[in-house]
Parts: C-alpha cells; sequence; structure tokens
C-alpha cells in the first residue's frame, strides 16, 4: 500500500480508536498510553504504510473560522469542540462565527475573511448554490455535518440513510407498525432529505404503506412548535403506535405531547429520536436515539481544512462516518 494511502480515519477504522485519538498519538505521543501507542503503530504496518499522511506544519498565525448556524445548541457545541482540538494540536487559532449564511450576509463574512486574515473555513450547514460558488473561490472550505450534494465540495457527516433505517428496523422489530416521522424540512436540509428516504423505503420494505398524515415537518426544529405538531397528530382518528423524531430535541417534545394527550410512553407510543444530546438523558423516560460522532466529525472537518490549505491542489474529499443506536426507556420496557 502507498504511503499516502494510510490515513487517520484507516488508522481509526482498523483500530477501533478515534480520529482524534490517532492524531494525537502521532502527533503528541507522550500523552498517549504506549499501549495505544503499539495498537496504532501495529495498524499502520499492517495497512502497508510507515506513518499517516501529517498535516504540513502550521504556524500560530494561521486563522480557522468556523461559522456556526446555531451555537447554543449543544449539537454544534461538540462538533466546535473537535475543531478546536485538532486547530490547538496544529498550532493554530480558531474564529468563531454564529451566522446562518445567505445571499443577504455573504459579502459581511467575505469582507471579514479577508480583513481577518481567514486561512480557511469550516461551515455547519447548507448553502444557496450561489453563496457556496462565492466563498469557494474565496477560500478553503469543508462542510462539517450539514452538506450540498455537489462533487467540488470535501465534507464529513454520516450515514443519514443508514442511521434511519437502522432506528425503523430496530422499532419494526418491536411490533410497532404505526411509525410516524418528525422531520426537519427536507426542502431546506440534506440530512433531512436523506432521513424522509429512509423512512420510507424501510416501510416499503417491510411491506409498510407510508402513511402521508404521519410524517410531520417541523422546519424550524423548536421545541414549542414540534409539541403543537405532535399534539395535533396523536389527535387524529389514528395515531402512530411509534413516533420517529430527527433530532432528541423533537424527541423531547414528542415525550412532552404524549404526555399532554393522556399516552404512555412507551406502553402506547414509542419515542426515538437522533442526534445523542444531553437532553436525551435528561427526561422521563431516557430517549433512544442515534449517535452522531460529533466530537471526531469536527476534527476530522479541521483536519481536511488543514490539508487543502497545506496543498491547494489537493480534491475534495467526503467522509460518511457510521453511527450508533442507542437503546433507551422510551422504546424498551
Amino acid at each position: 500500500m502507498n504511503r499516502s494511502n494510510v490515513t487517520y480515519m484507516k488508522i481509526s477504522e482498523k483500530t477501533g480508536l478515534s480520529v482524534s485519538t490517532v492524531s494525537r498519538a502521532l502527533k503528541q505521543p507522550h500523552l498517549v498510553k504506549h499501549a495505544t501507542l503499539k495498537i496504532i503503530y501495529r495498524a499502520i504496518e499492517e495497512l502497508g504504510g510507515t506513518l499517516p499522511d501529517a498535516v504540513a506544519p502550521m504556524t500560530h498565525d494561521m486563522r480557522i473560522l468556523a461559522i456556526v448556524p446555531v451555537f447554543n445548541n449543544p449539537f454544534y457545541t461538540d462538533i466546535v469542540l473537535g475543531i478546536q482540538d485538532a486547530a490547538n494540536q496544529n498550532g493554530c487559532q480558531l474564529l468563531i462565527v454564529n451566522e446562518t449564511l445567505s445571499k443577504f450576509n455573504i459579502h459581511q463574512i467575505i469582507n471579514f475573511i479577508s480583513q481577518s486574515n481567514i486561512s480557511g473555513v469550516v461551515i455547519m450547514q447548507k448553502l444557496e448554490i450561489d453563496v457556496l460558488d462565492q466563498l469557494k473561490l474565496r477560500t478553503p472550505l469543508v462542510q462539517c455535518s450539514e452538506f450540498n450534494e455537489v462533487n467540488d465540495i470535501s465534507y464529513i457527516t454520516i450515514d443519514n440513510l443508514e442511521a434511519t433505517r437502522k432506528m425503523l428496523r430496530y422499532i419494526l422489530n418491536t411490533g410497532r407498525k404505526q411509525v410516524a416521522l418528525v422531520n426537519s424540512d427536507p426542502a431546506r436540509y440534506t440530512y433531512a432529505k436523506l432521513r424522509l428516504q429512509g423512512y420510507c423505503e424501510t416501510l416499503e420494505q417491510a411491506g409498510i404503506a407510508v402513511n402521508p398524515l404521519h410524517i410531520v415537518t417541523v422546519p424550524d426544529g423548536n421545541f414549542s412548535t414540534a409539541v403543537s405538531a405532535i399534539s395535533a397528530l396523536l389527535k387524529t382518528a389514528s395515531p402512530p403506535d411509534a413516533i420517529f423524531c430527527a433530532s432528541d430535541i423533537m424527541a423531547a417534545a414528542a415525550l412532552r405531547a404524549c404526555a399532554l394527550e393522556g399516552f404512555r410512553v412507551p406502553q402506547d407510543i414509542m419515542v426515538a429520536g437522533f442526534d445523542n444530546i444531553d437532553i436525551s438523558v435528561m427526561t422521563t423516560p431516557n430517549i433512544t436515539t442515534i449517535n452522531q460522532p460529533r466530537h471526531d466529525m469536527g476534527f476530522m472537518a479541521c483536519t481536511q481544512l488543514l490539508s487543502m490549505i497545506a496543498d491547494p491542489t489537493k480534491l475534495p474529499q467526503r467522509f460518511i462516518l457510521d453511527t450508533e443506536l442507542i437503546i433507551r426507556e422510551s422504546t424498551d420496557f
């Protein structure tokens, strides 16, 4: 195997260690247990390399910008922590802007990038194509979590289709057949489109007709809005026996709606979420959910960005990470 093919990601997959642990071991081995180093070194040898591609040395003058759409959402906080760790390990400064990019503020952001000597940007939203084109012409760019389905942009995300199938198969195997989906706007978010697709495909494969009344869209993902929308669903003539939500925040809203409408969870209606943020273990019952490797996504996004800065000819790369089904009280009794 060519040395250039031995990447942090391949070592992580082979060893079961996180990408950030692999990077720390190879850049700061004195901070890592000897046993862990042995595992990593053995994996490198088995992969046919000597060392993974290292990001070119960076200086403390280099600045990376993370553009975060909702900074007080713990989902994004964990991603930013991963970006920060990668930036720290490479001697870079991280600047954070809490902003949703659009055609109305793109020029302001571009001016900020120029005036602040930003070397590259990690962004956590899907952009309008003209906004994306303007941004990528002016700076190296990596999308993290949410992304545009285009060929010329690097991104790190999860396998939304398989994660949704995994959850639906689990719920269906419990005997529940009338599973509702509470989703974000699939016209606006790539992840919401993929989760809707996974939901419909899995039901159809199980021989269950998709009921349009059981697909609820909460465009802003807001807790109160979701409570109202789910309460309306539960008041219909044929309420679901399970509710799969596209976020843990909306799953918490589903628990609230069930309580308001007199349904027991999980006895009457199972509830499941997505993300595995803190709220999923702060509710009663705790929420069954899909764990996203948020820190690893942020770490990998920053590492990929730095490699693009070091080598401007580097072709776009896409990393799609696995997720984990976490079963808790809201579906288990």
